[in-house]
């Protein structure tokens, strides 16, 4: 018994993960089928995002991108859409709901066995091919021709002898084989001498069709693709002068005769690397792996330990019918692991087939030189030069690359399966299977022609992203990725080429500089950090080539979210470079992000009365900026500066206007120019100062509000920064121990895949403070201790007073109080000399109690007066109460109830 579950027009089979509309099969990745299977498995039910991930990847992290990118192609094949969702509704912040009607149906309908093909082909188990096989019987009556395409060693020959098969009960089959035939003219004798048939050489298309005509056959043409013009023309004319004569060929390309049905195969399917051995066995791919492992070595059985190796071997080999058993068949030499390590060199190392299969069959590369030496001209050199594509490319992509006509040659490989064709939301893409990439590579260095056509696609990659900036800023994530998201690939072999020894170095520098925008849109901080830096030692050892490029590139060298916990200085450096260089050059623009990222240096190092300074800088100068929101911004910058000072009515005043004049600006980049969302870095301070200034559950639904926008807009360096300086941090002062942990989970979830590993710190350190709270002082004061100095090594203080308490707090729990002390005395000077108060009546409550437990009564007394009156000051309600509870809770009431009783 079968369970199959229909939703409107589609039905899928869970055993058989293959989705359905209207009967037709829907092209899905296993991804997207784990998906939707998760997620109709329990209609109408909430499923997040991490429930999901965990499903679909278990054990294993992938960036939530990742998941966004699936069940985009997911909504794609449903035909839904994320404004008017019929089946998968998305709760922002939340996760994903199937909103549509299942129904389920139970059907007695057992898995066809595997159809052995003829028994000349040696009894060779077909896999991961039934329904193609059934499709093909299926469409075989509705035309007298038929053709299996695919490139070489994809498996046509054991598809169509597996058909032939099927048939061979109910149709008279001719096979001809015309691997062996060298020349065109030869195409009707050796059909003849298959029928049988006494000739003259002058009438033998005569002979033949009055055969034919006489009785019904199919006829079966294996490997056409040599003879391909004469083929085409034998068929056509046989077939206008029969009747009832029928045609299976195969051929790496179609014979575009009259009347033809082509079936384009597919490599077999892989599955992902995480899955258990169970799944794995179900894979086509693995089971002719291991299939031809056992027959290699006496026998072979998979096991969990080689499921993931086994499966990247599959991959790497692009689910190659052919490439897999030469693979499973170099067993016998080396082990799995040798054999998985081996595969960059892998026309080497396939290259011992089977004695009696085809010469061209026999090793990989042999393959490959039949389709290619079968090439014109043109199209060869039109092959190698698309190897240097990494993935997919569009078709403007190859026209900036190929030397001969793009539409053309791309159409002729694309029908001689050498290139793949596959549709985006955007555009028709391409892309070269791995193994073919690899072979038009290597023809390509010998004849030199990557640093030409590496040259014309980086300067096609700049044209296209000095065009596409401002679509790129205005964009989600999301929209990012399926527009732009398959040239990442390609963008870093280019990059790669470029930096290095014998690449052109400037036109490197230069596309560095025009990429920021989608490395910043899709968070590749990584490789953007590694460009820059090679950029910018070109740049530096090579002055005045270029100092628009070197200052942009100073500019994102100084981004917070590429600075490590391990570069101390190195964002300050950057900025100051950045600034002398645009004030050299009067770009106001890049002026104001100088300032902007020294602001923000100021402020991390926890230095609000420099970073007041800076604030005045900037605003001053942002009047002779052309764009008006920077005056507005520098509002932001002002408000924010103003929270850290403890100044929390001034700052959210100054916030307010800000967020009011900035809706109606248009956007113009400012994420890009100032790398976080405007609105949702002011809302973070404003719902900050709302907590201080006692309004806790509004500051508290804000927070929410700010992350979901943040992910509704899919940038989320805007919603990591806003789960670290906000949602964390307020969730901890709330004493809401539950709802932090959440956040402090998802923040460490959000930087564990990427270099933001400040703000990964800041999850450490807020969660040593969850510790404490829980009794594990000695846990508590390891962890924020190490935490703290790695903030202090990459200038990141913006939280240490709050981390100072919980470090002092777990010492005194410890018995430590004179360390304690210490730790809060020292503190207390740098802010002092800083200006930071936001924090310092909880510092002087923290140091009230280590106090009292040393027995020092008076100190207590005169350090709880002292913080009352910081927090009265501050106007910060919240921290004021803490201190009149510490004073009753500690017995030290005297002048502060006639203070409260006033303030009543």
């Amino acid at each position: 018994m079968e369970e199959e579950l229909r939703f409107a027009y589609f039905s899928i089979v869970p055993a058989r993960r293959s989705l359905k509309r209207d009967g037709a099969n829907v092209a899905l990745g296993s991804r997207a089928i784990d998906i939707l299977l998760f997620l109709i498995s329990t209609p109408g039910t909430l499923k997040t995002n991490d429930e999901i991930v965990k499903h679909v990847w278990p054990d294993t992290y992938v960036d939530e991108a990742n998941l966004r990118v699936h069940l985009s192609a997911l909504r794609k094949a449903l035909g839904d859409t994320k404004s008017e969702p019929q089946f998968i509704a998305n709760i922002p912040g939340r996760g994903y709901t199937f909103v549509g009607e299942v129904i389920r149906d139970r059907k007695n309908t057992q898995r066809e066995p595997i159809r052995p093909p003829t028994p000349d082909d040696g009894g060779q188990k077909v896999f991961g091919r039934n329904q193609i096989i059934e499709g093909i019987l299926e469409q075989l009556p509705k035309s007298r021709l038929f053709t299996i395409t695919g490139p070489g060693g994809i498996g046509k020959s054991t598809v169509a002898k597996a058909v032939v098969s099927q048939l061979a009960g109910e149709l008279e089959i001719i096979k001809v084989e015309l691997s062996d035939i060298a020349s065109g003219d030869l195409v009707p004798a050796a059909v003849a001498s298959s029928l049988g048939l006494k000739y003259r050489s002058d009438n033998v298309l005569a002979t033949i069709c009055a055969t034919l005509e006489t009785r019904p056959v199919t006829i079966f043409l294996d490997g056409c693709e040599h003879l391909i013009d004469d083929v085409t023309d034998f068929v056509e004319a046989v077939l206008q002068r029969t009747s009832n004569t029928r045609f299976l060929a195969t051929s790496r390309e179609p014979l575009r005769a009259s009347g033809e049905r082509v079936h384009r195969l597919l490599p077999l399917d892989v599955p992902v690397s995480t899955v258990k051995l169970e799944e794995a066995l179900a894979s086509p791919a693995v089971q002719l792996f291991v299939q031809r492992a056992d027959a290699c070595l006496g026998g072979y059985q998979l096991t969990e330990m080689d499921v993931p190796i086994v499966i990247d071997i599959c991959a790497r080999l692009d689910g190659i019918a052919l490439a897999i058993e030469l693979a499973a068949g170099r067993l016998e030499s080396m082990s799995i692991l040798s054999l998985a390590a081996s595969l960059h060199d892998c026309f080497r190392v396939l290259s011992r087939g089977r004695r009696t299969a085809l010469p061209r069959h026999q090793t990989l590369r042999a393959t490959l030189d039949w389709s290619y030496q079968l090439l014109a001209v043109d199209e060869q050199r039109g092959l190698n030069e698309l190897s240097i594509f990494r993935g997919r490319f569009s078709i403007s992509a190859a026209a900036a690359v190929l030397s001969d006509d793009t539409y053309d040659l791309v159409a002729a490989l694309v029908a001689k399966s050498l290139v793949v064709a596959e549709t985006s939301a955007f555009t028709q893409l391409y892309r070269l299977l791995d193994t073919t990439r690899i072979y038009a590579a290597e023809k390509l260095a010998q004849t030199h022609g990557v640093s030409p056509a590496m040259e014309k696609f980086g300067t096609y990659l700049l044209q296209l992203f000095d065009t596409s900036s401002a679509r790129i800023y205005s964009q989600t994530t999301e929209e990012a990725v399926e527009e732009f998201g398959h040239i990442v690939l390609g963008l870093r072999a280019c990059l790669d080429w470029a930096l290095s020894t014998g690449g052109n170095k400037l036109l490197g520098a230069r596309l560095t500089v025009a990429a920021l925008p989608l490395f910043f849109k899709l968070s590749l901080y990584d490789e953007c950090i590694s460009a820059v830096t090679a950029s910018i030692d070109y740049l530096n050892a090579n002055p005045g080539i270029d100092e628009a490029s070197r200052m942009k590139l100073y500019t994102a060298m100084g981004w917070p979210q590429i600075i490590t916990a391990a570069s101390p200085g190195r964002g300050v450096e950057a900025w100051n470079e950045s600034a002398d260089i645009a004030e050299r050059l009067g770009d106001v623009d890049h002026q104001l992000r100088a300032i902007w990222g020294l602001w923000v240096d100021a402020i991390n190092r926890a230095e609000p009365k420099t970073g007041l300074h800076l604030a005045t800088r900037f605003a001053k100068l942002a009047i002779s900026s052309p764009d008006p929101a920077d005056i507005v911004i520098g509002n932001r910058i002002r408000g924010a500066t103003l929270h850290w000072l403890g100044r929390h009515a001034e700052s959210e005043t100054y916030l307010e206007t800000m967020l009011r004049d900035y809706q109606g600006l248009p956007s113009t980049g400012h994420v890009i120019r100032f790398q976080f969302d405007q609105r949702v870095t002011a809302q973070i301070i404003l719902s900050r100062c709302k907590w201080f200034l006692g309004r806790q559950q509004e500051a508290m639904a804000d927070v929410v509000s700010t992350l979901e926008y943040a992910q509704s807009v899919g940038h989320y360096a805007s919603l990591t920064n806003a789960l670290a300086e906000a949602a964390c941090p307020l969730a901890l002062m709330s004493g809401q121990d539950r709802l932090a942990a959440e956040y402090i989970a998802l923040l460490k979830e959000h930087t564990k895949a990427t270099m933001l590993d400040v703000w990964r710190t800041y999850a450490v350190c807020f969660e040593a403070e969850l510790l404490r709270r829980q009794g594990d002082d000695r846990t508590a004061l390891s962890q924020i201790q190490s935490g703290l100095q790695s903030l202090r090594n990459a200038g990141f203080n913006l939280f240490e007073t709050m981390f100072i308490t919980t470090e002092a707090r777990a010492l005194s729990g410890l018995g430590r109080n004179v360390e304690a002390m210490n730790v809060i005395n020292t503190a207390m000077e740098k802010c002092a000399a800083s200006g930071v108060a936001w924090w310092q009546p909880e510092m002087l409550r923290t140091k009230a109690e280590i106090q009292l437990k040393t027995s020092d009564l008076g100190e207590a007394r005169s350090t709880l007066a002292l913080a009352y009156e910081f927090a009265q000051s501050a106007g910060a309600i919240p921290l004021l109460k803490s201190v009149e509870d510490s004073v009753f809770a500690c017995g030290l009431y005297e002048k502060q109830l006639s203070t409260r009783q006033n303030a009543s």
